[in-house]
């Protein structure tokens, strides 16, 4: 690729590299067409060469230019052309005046629990939209996590790890994706899902918060066996427990057990500011009886054998434990006086003294089942059926499926049907648009360019991969 003050496309004028890594070259450069800046990312040619690559990522690119959110750097244009025998593609973006989470990083060494809290809730925000809309970034780390000036975190390079996938590497030294944030399914060679984008997001932030990856090793390989096979070390002792507890879910090997999409982990780390804002302070009710925020929910594995615990306020432990104690007394005395209820009963107020019931007082019973019935859930939006399914009490799996007869965004299937256990693994499919490949339109150079003719901002996309992945 020729050097500054190159017209890409005869319309982008190429002006300064921001950043190279090991999927091409990001520019920032001026659009001479609107006269606004860009940033122009410039993909190797090991890729562009290939092209079941170049069909595949301009699908990639249309999907993704279809996606509008904050939080997402726009994607503006794409572009092939032939220079000097050398078959180049190009993305131009959205110029996000910052620099890339890696950069920080390096820089601060390591970020407080309310920093990285911010960076988890706004680019699980991202996630969301692109999920609802079908569509899985699969390269989530801190190089393609964009820190803006003005505080807002946007996320790119959605698609291009899964388009580099079907391109043969052999002898370059080049690995597609980054070991470091790969999902264990992702290195087993499974399907990349909403939930491997969280996993990939929770290893993100536990290296914020940690300081450190969560794991290293000598090679790409020796990485991935890890992410597979083991746990990372404890997280530094003053992390909240509600950090804590919301990374190491969304590291969880089991995709099941993990958030199942960006909505669910944004939803869970709106959770953790609620939490953190309220839980060090005890909040008397009128009868003096402490209220406390409820705990999270209790998750299968630990990022660590024995976590280290907030301490608690005093008060509220000492009335807990004398409301034990009265109970256990009471108890005592109704046993030994043979107080008139029969064993398991208790008083109904309007008796008088000495009456003796037969009733019998129990808790709600837990309902042993949850009917699932596919028919009232069709056609509905997905977000909302899942969380409605989430909400009594199943595990939600949602799969995108590619189909032209129903909106996208609806649910098209659910399953299985019929008598379920709580916390029962359930699938739900929703459409998303077929993959239409568009063919570049001749200019009458022979250099052809695609334009997804829509999207808005100001603002820039530096700092990509630092070439440290």
């Amino acid at each position: 690729m020729k050097a500054r003050g190159r017209l890409l496309g005869n319309r982008y004028e190429l002006l300064v590299v921001l950043a190279s890594g090991g999927m091409g070259r990001v520019w920032r450069a001026r659009d001479t067409l609107l006269e606004r800046p860009v940033a122009v990312k410039v993909l190797r040619s090991e890729f562009t060469g290939d092209a079941t690559f170049r069909a595949r990522f301009r699908a990639e690119a249309q999907h993704t230019a279809a996606l509008h959110h904050p939080n997402i750097a726009s994607v503006f244009d794409y572009g092939e052309l032939v220079e000097d025998g050398e078959q180049l593609a190009y993305l131009v973006m959205e110029l996000v005046e910052g620099e890339a989470l890696s950069a920080l990083l390096e820089r601060e060494g390591r970020l407080d629990a309310a920093r990285t809290l911010d960076i988890v809730q706004q680019t699980s925000a991202a996630l969301a939209v692109a999920h609802a809309a079908g569509v899985v970034h699969r390269d989530v780390k801190p190089g393609n996590v964009l820190m803006g000036t003005d505080g807002v975190v946007k996320i790119t390079d959605f698609g291009i790890a899964w388009s580099a996938s079907s391109v043969p590497l052999t002898g370059t030294g080049q690995v597609v994706g980054t070991a470091h944030y790969l999902s264990p399914e992702q290195a087993e060679g499974g399907k990349a899902t909403p939930a491997s984008d969280v996993y990939a997001l929770g290893t993100v932030a536990y290296e914020c918060l940690a300081g450190r990856r969560a794991f290293e090793g000598e090679n790409s390989v020796q990485i991935a066996l890890k992410q597979i096979r083991e746990d990372p070390e404890p997280l530094p002792a003053g992390v909240p427990l509600e950090m804590r507890e919301l990374v190491e879910r969304a590291m969880a090997k089991n995709p099941a057990v993990r958030y199942p999409d960006g909505a669910a982990l944004r939803a869970a780390a709106d959770a953790v500011v609620l939490t953190s804002g309220t839980a060090a302070i005890g909040m008397a009710g009128t009868d003096g009886t402490a209220v406390m925020p409820l705990p999270p929910v209790p998750f299968t594995r630990t990022l660590a054998s024995s976590p280290v615990r907030r301490s608690r306020p005093l008060m509220p432990l000492l009335l807990g434990a004398l409301a034990a104690v009265v109970a256990v007394a009471v108890a005592v005395v109704l046993l030994q006086t043979g107080s008139g209820t029969q064993s398991g009963a208790v008083p109904t107020s309007g008796r008088t003294a000495g009456e003796t019931t037969g009733e019998t007082t129990t808790a709600p019973a837990t309902p042993s089942t949850v009917t699932l019935a596919a028919a009232g859930l069709m056609g509905r939006p997905v977000a909302e059926v899942q969380a409605e399914l989430v909400g009594r009490g199943l595990q939600v799996q949602v799969v995108p499926v590619e189909t032209a007869d129903v909106a996208a965004g609806q649910v098209t299937a659910v399953g299985p049907e019929g008598e379920l256990a709580p916390g029962s693994a359930v699938t739900v499919s929703y459409a998303v648009p077929p993959v239409v490949v568009p063919t570049p339109a001749d200019n009458g150079n022979g250099n052809g360019t695609w334009n997804s003719g829509k999207g808005k901002g100001n603002g820039n996309n530096r700092g990509e991969d630092h070439g440290d992945d």
